[in-house]
C-alpha cells in the first residue's frame, strides 16, 4: 500500500516533514483505506451471519413452545433439569462405587482372603462406603472378621492348628484341623475322642 505522503507528492502536494505525523493522524481519523474498509465489512458480515443463525435457532426453539402455556414450559424445563442432575449424580455414584470396590478388593487381597464374595457379604458395606477413612476402616473390619471367621483367610485368622494322631499311637497323619473344626466334629459325633487331635501343629 502506497504511503499517503507519497500519493500527495505525486499530485504536486508537498507536506512539510515536520507535519508528516500530524497529517497521517488526521487522515487516519477521518479516512480508511480500501483494505481496512473491506476488513471491517467482512467482520460485520460475519457478525450479521452469526446473529441470523442465533435468531433462526431462537425461532425454532419458540416453535417448540407453540400451543404450550407458561406452566407447561416451566415443567418441561424442570424435567430436563432433573434428568441432567440425576445423570450427573448417577455418574458420580458409579465412579465412587468403582473406587470403593477397588479399595475393598485390594484390602481383601492384602489380607489374603480366600473368598472375596463371602468376605464382602459379612462386612457392613454401607457403613464402610460412607466412611471418611475407607482404607483404615476396611482394614479394621477385615481384622475383626479374621478373628471371628478365620477360615475365610489363608492364615486361618492366626488360629492354632491340630494334627490328627493315627489310632494306636502311630505316626501323625499330617491332616490339620482348627479348634473350631475339632469341636464341630465333636458335636456331630459325641463319642469322638478329641485327645487324638491334641498334637499341636502350631500356627501356620
Amino acid at each position: 500500500m502506497k504511503d499517503i505522503i507519497d500519493i500527495c507528492k505525486d499530485f504536486g502536494i508537498e507536506i512539510p516533514a515536520e507535519k508528516h505525523a500530524e497529517f497521517r493522524k488526521g487522515v487516519a481519523e477521518n479516512y480508511k483505506t480500501i483494505a481496512e474498509h473491506e476488513k471491517k465489512v467482512n467482520r460485520l458480515t460475519e457478525d450479521l451471519a452469526a446473529e441470523k443463525k442465533r435468531a433462526d435457532e431462537a425461532v425454532e426453539t419458540l416453535k417448540g413452545f407453540e400451543g404450550k402455556d407458561f406452566d407447561a414450559i416451566t415443567r418441561e424445563r424442570d424435567e430436563w433439569k432433573k434428568k441432567h442432575d440425576d445423570a450427573v449424580a448417577s455418574h458420580q455414584k458409579e465412579q465412587e462405587d468403582r473406587e470403593f470396590s477397588d479399595i475393598l478388593s485390594a484390602a481383601i487381597s492384602e489380607a489374603k482372603g480366600r473368598n472375596p464374595t463371602a468376605i464382602t457379604a459379612l462386612l457392613d458395606i454401607d457403613k464402610l462406603r460412607g466412611s471418611r477413612n475407607q482404607q483404615s476402616d476396611i482394614k479394621a473390619a477385615l481384622d475383626t472378621l479374621r478373628t471371628e471367621s478365620g477360615y475365610l483367610f489363608e492364615d486361618n485368622g492366626g488360629a492354632p492348628h491340630f494334627t490328627h494322631r493315627n489310632p494306636g499311637g502311630g505316626p501323625v497323619s499330617g491332616k490339620t484341623y482348627t479348634m473350631g473344626e475339632v469341636m464341630k466334629m465333636k458335636n456331630e459325633n459325641p463319642g469322638l475322642d478329641i485327645k487324638q487331635f491334641l498334637n499341636f501343629g502350631g500356627k501356620e
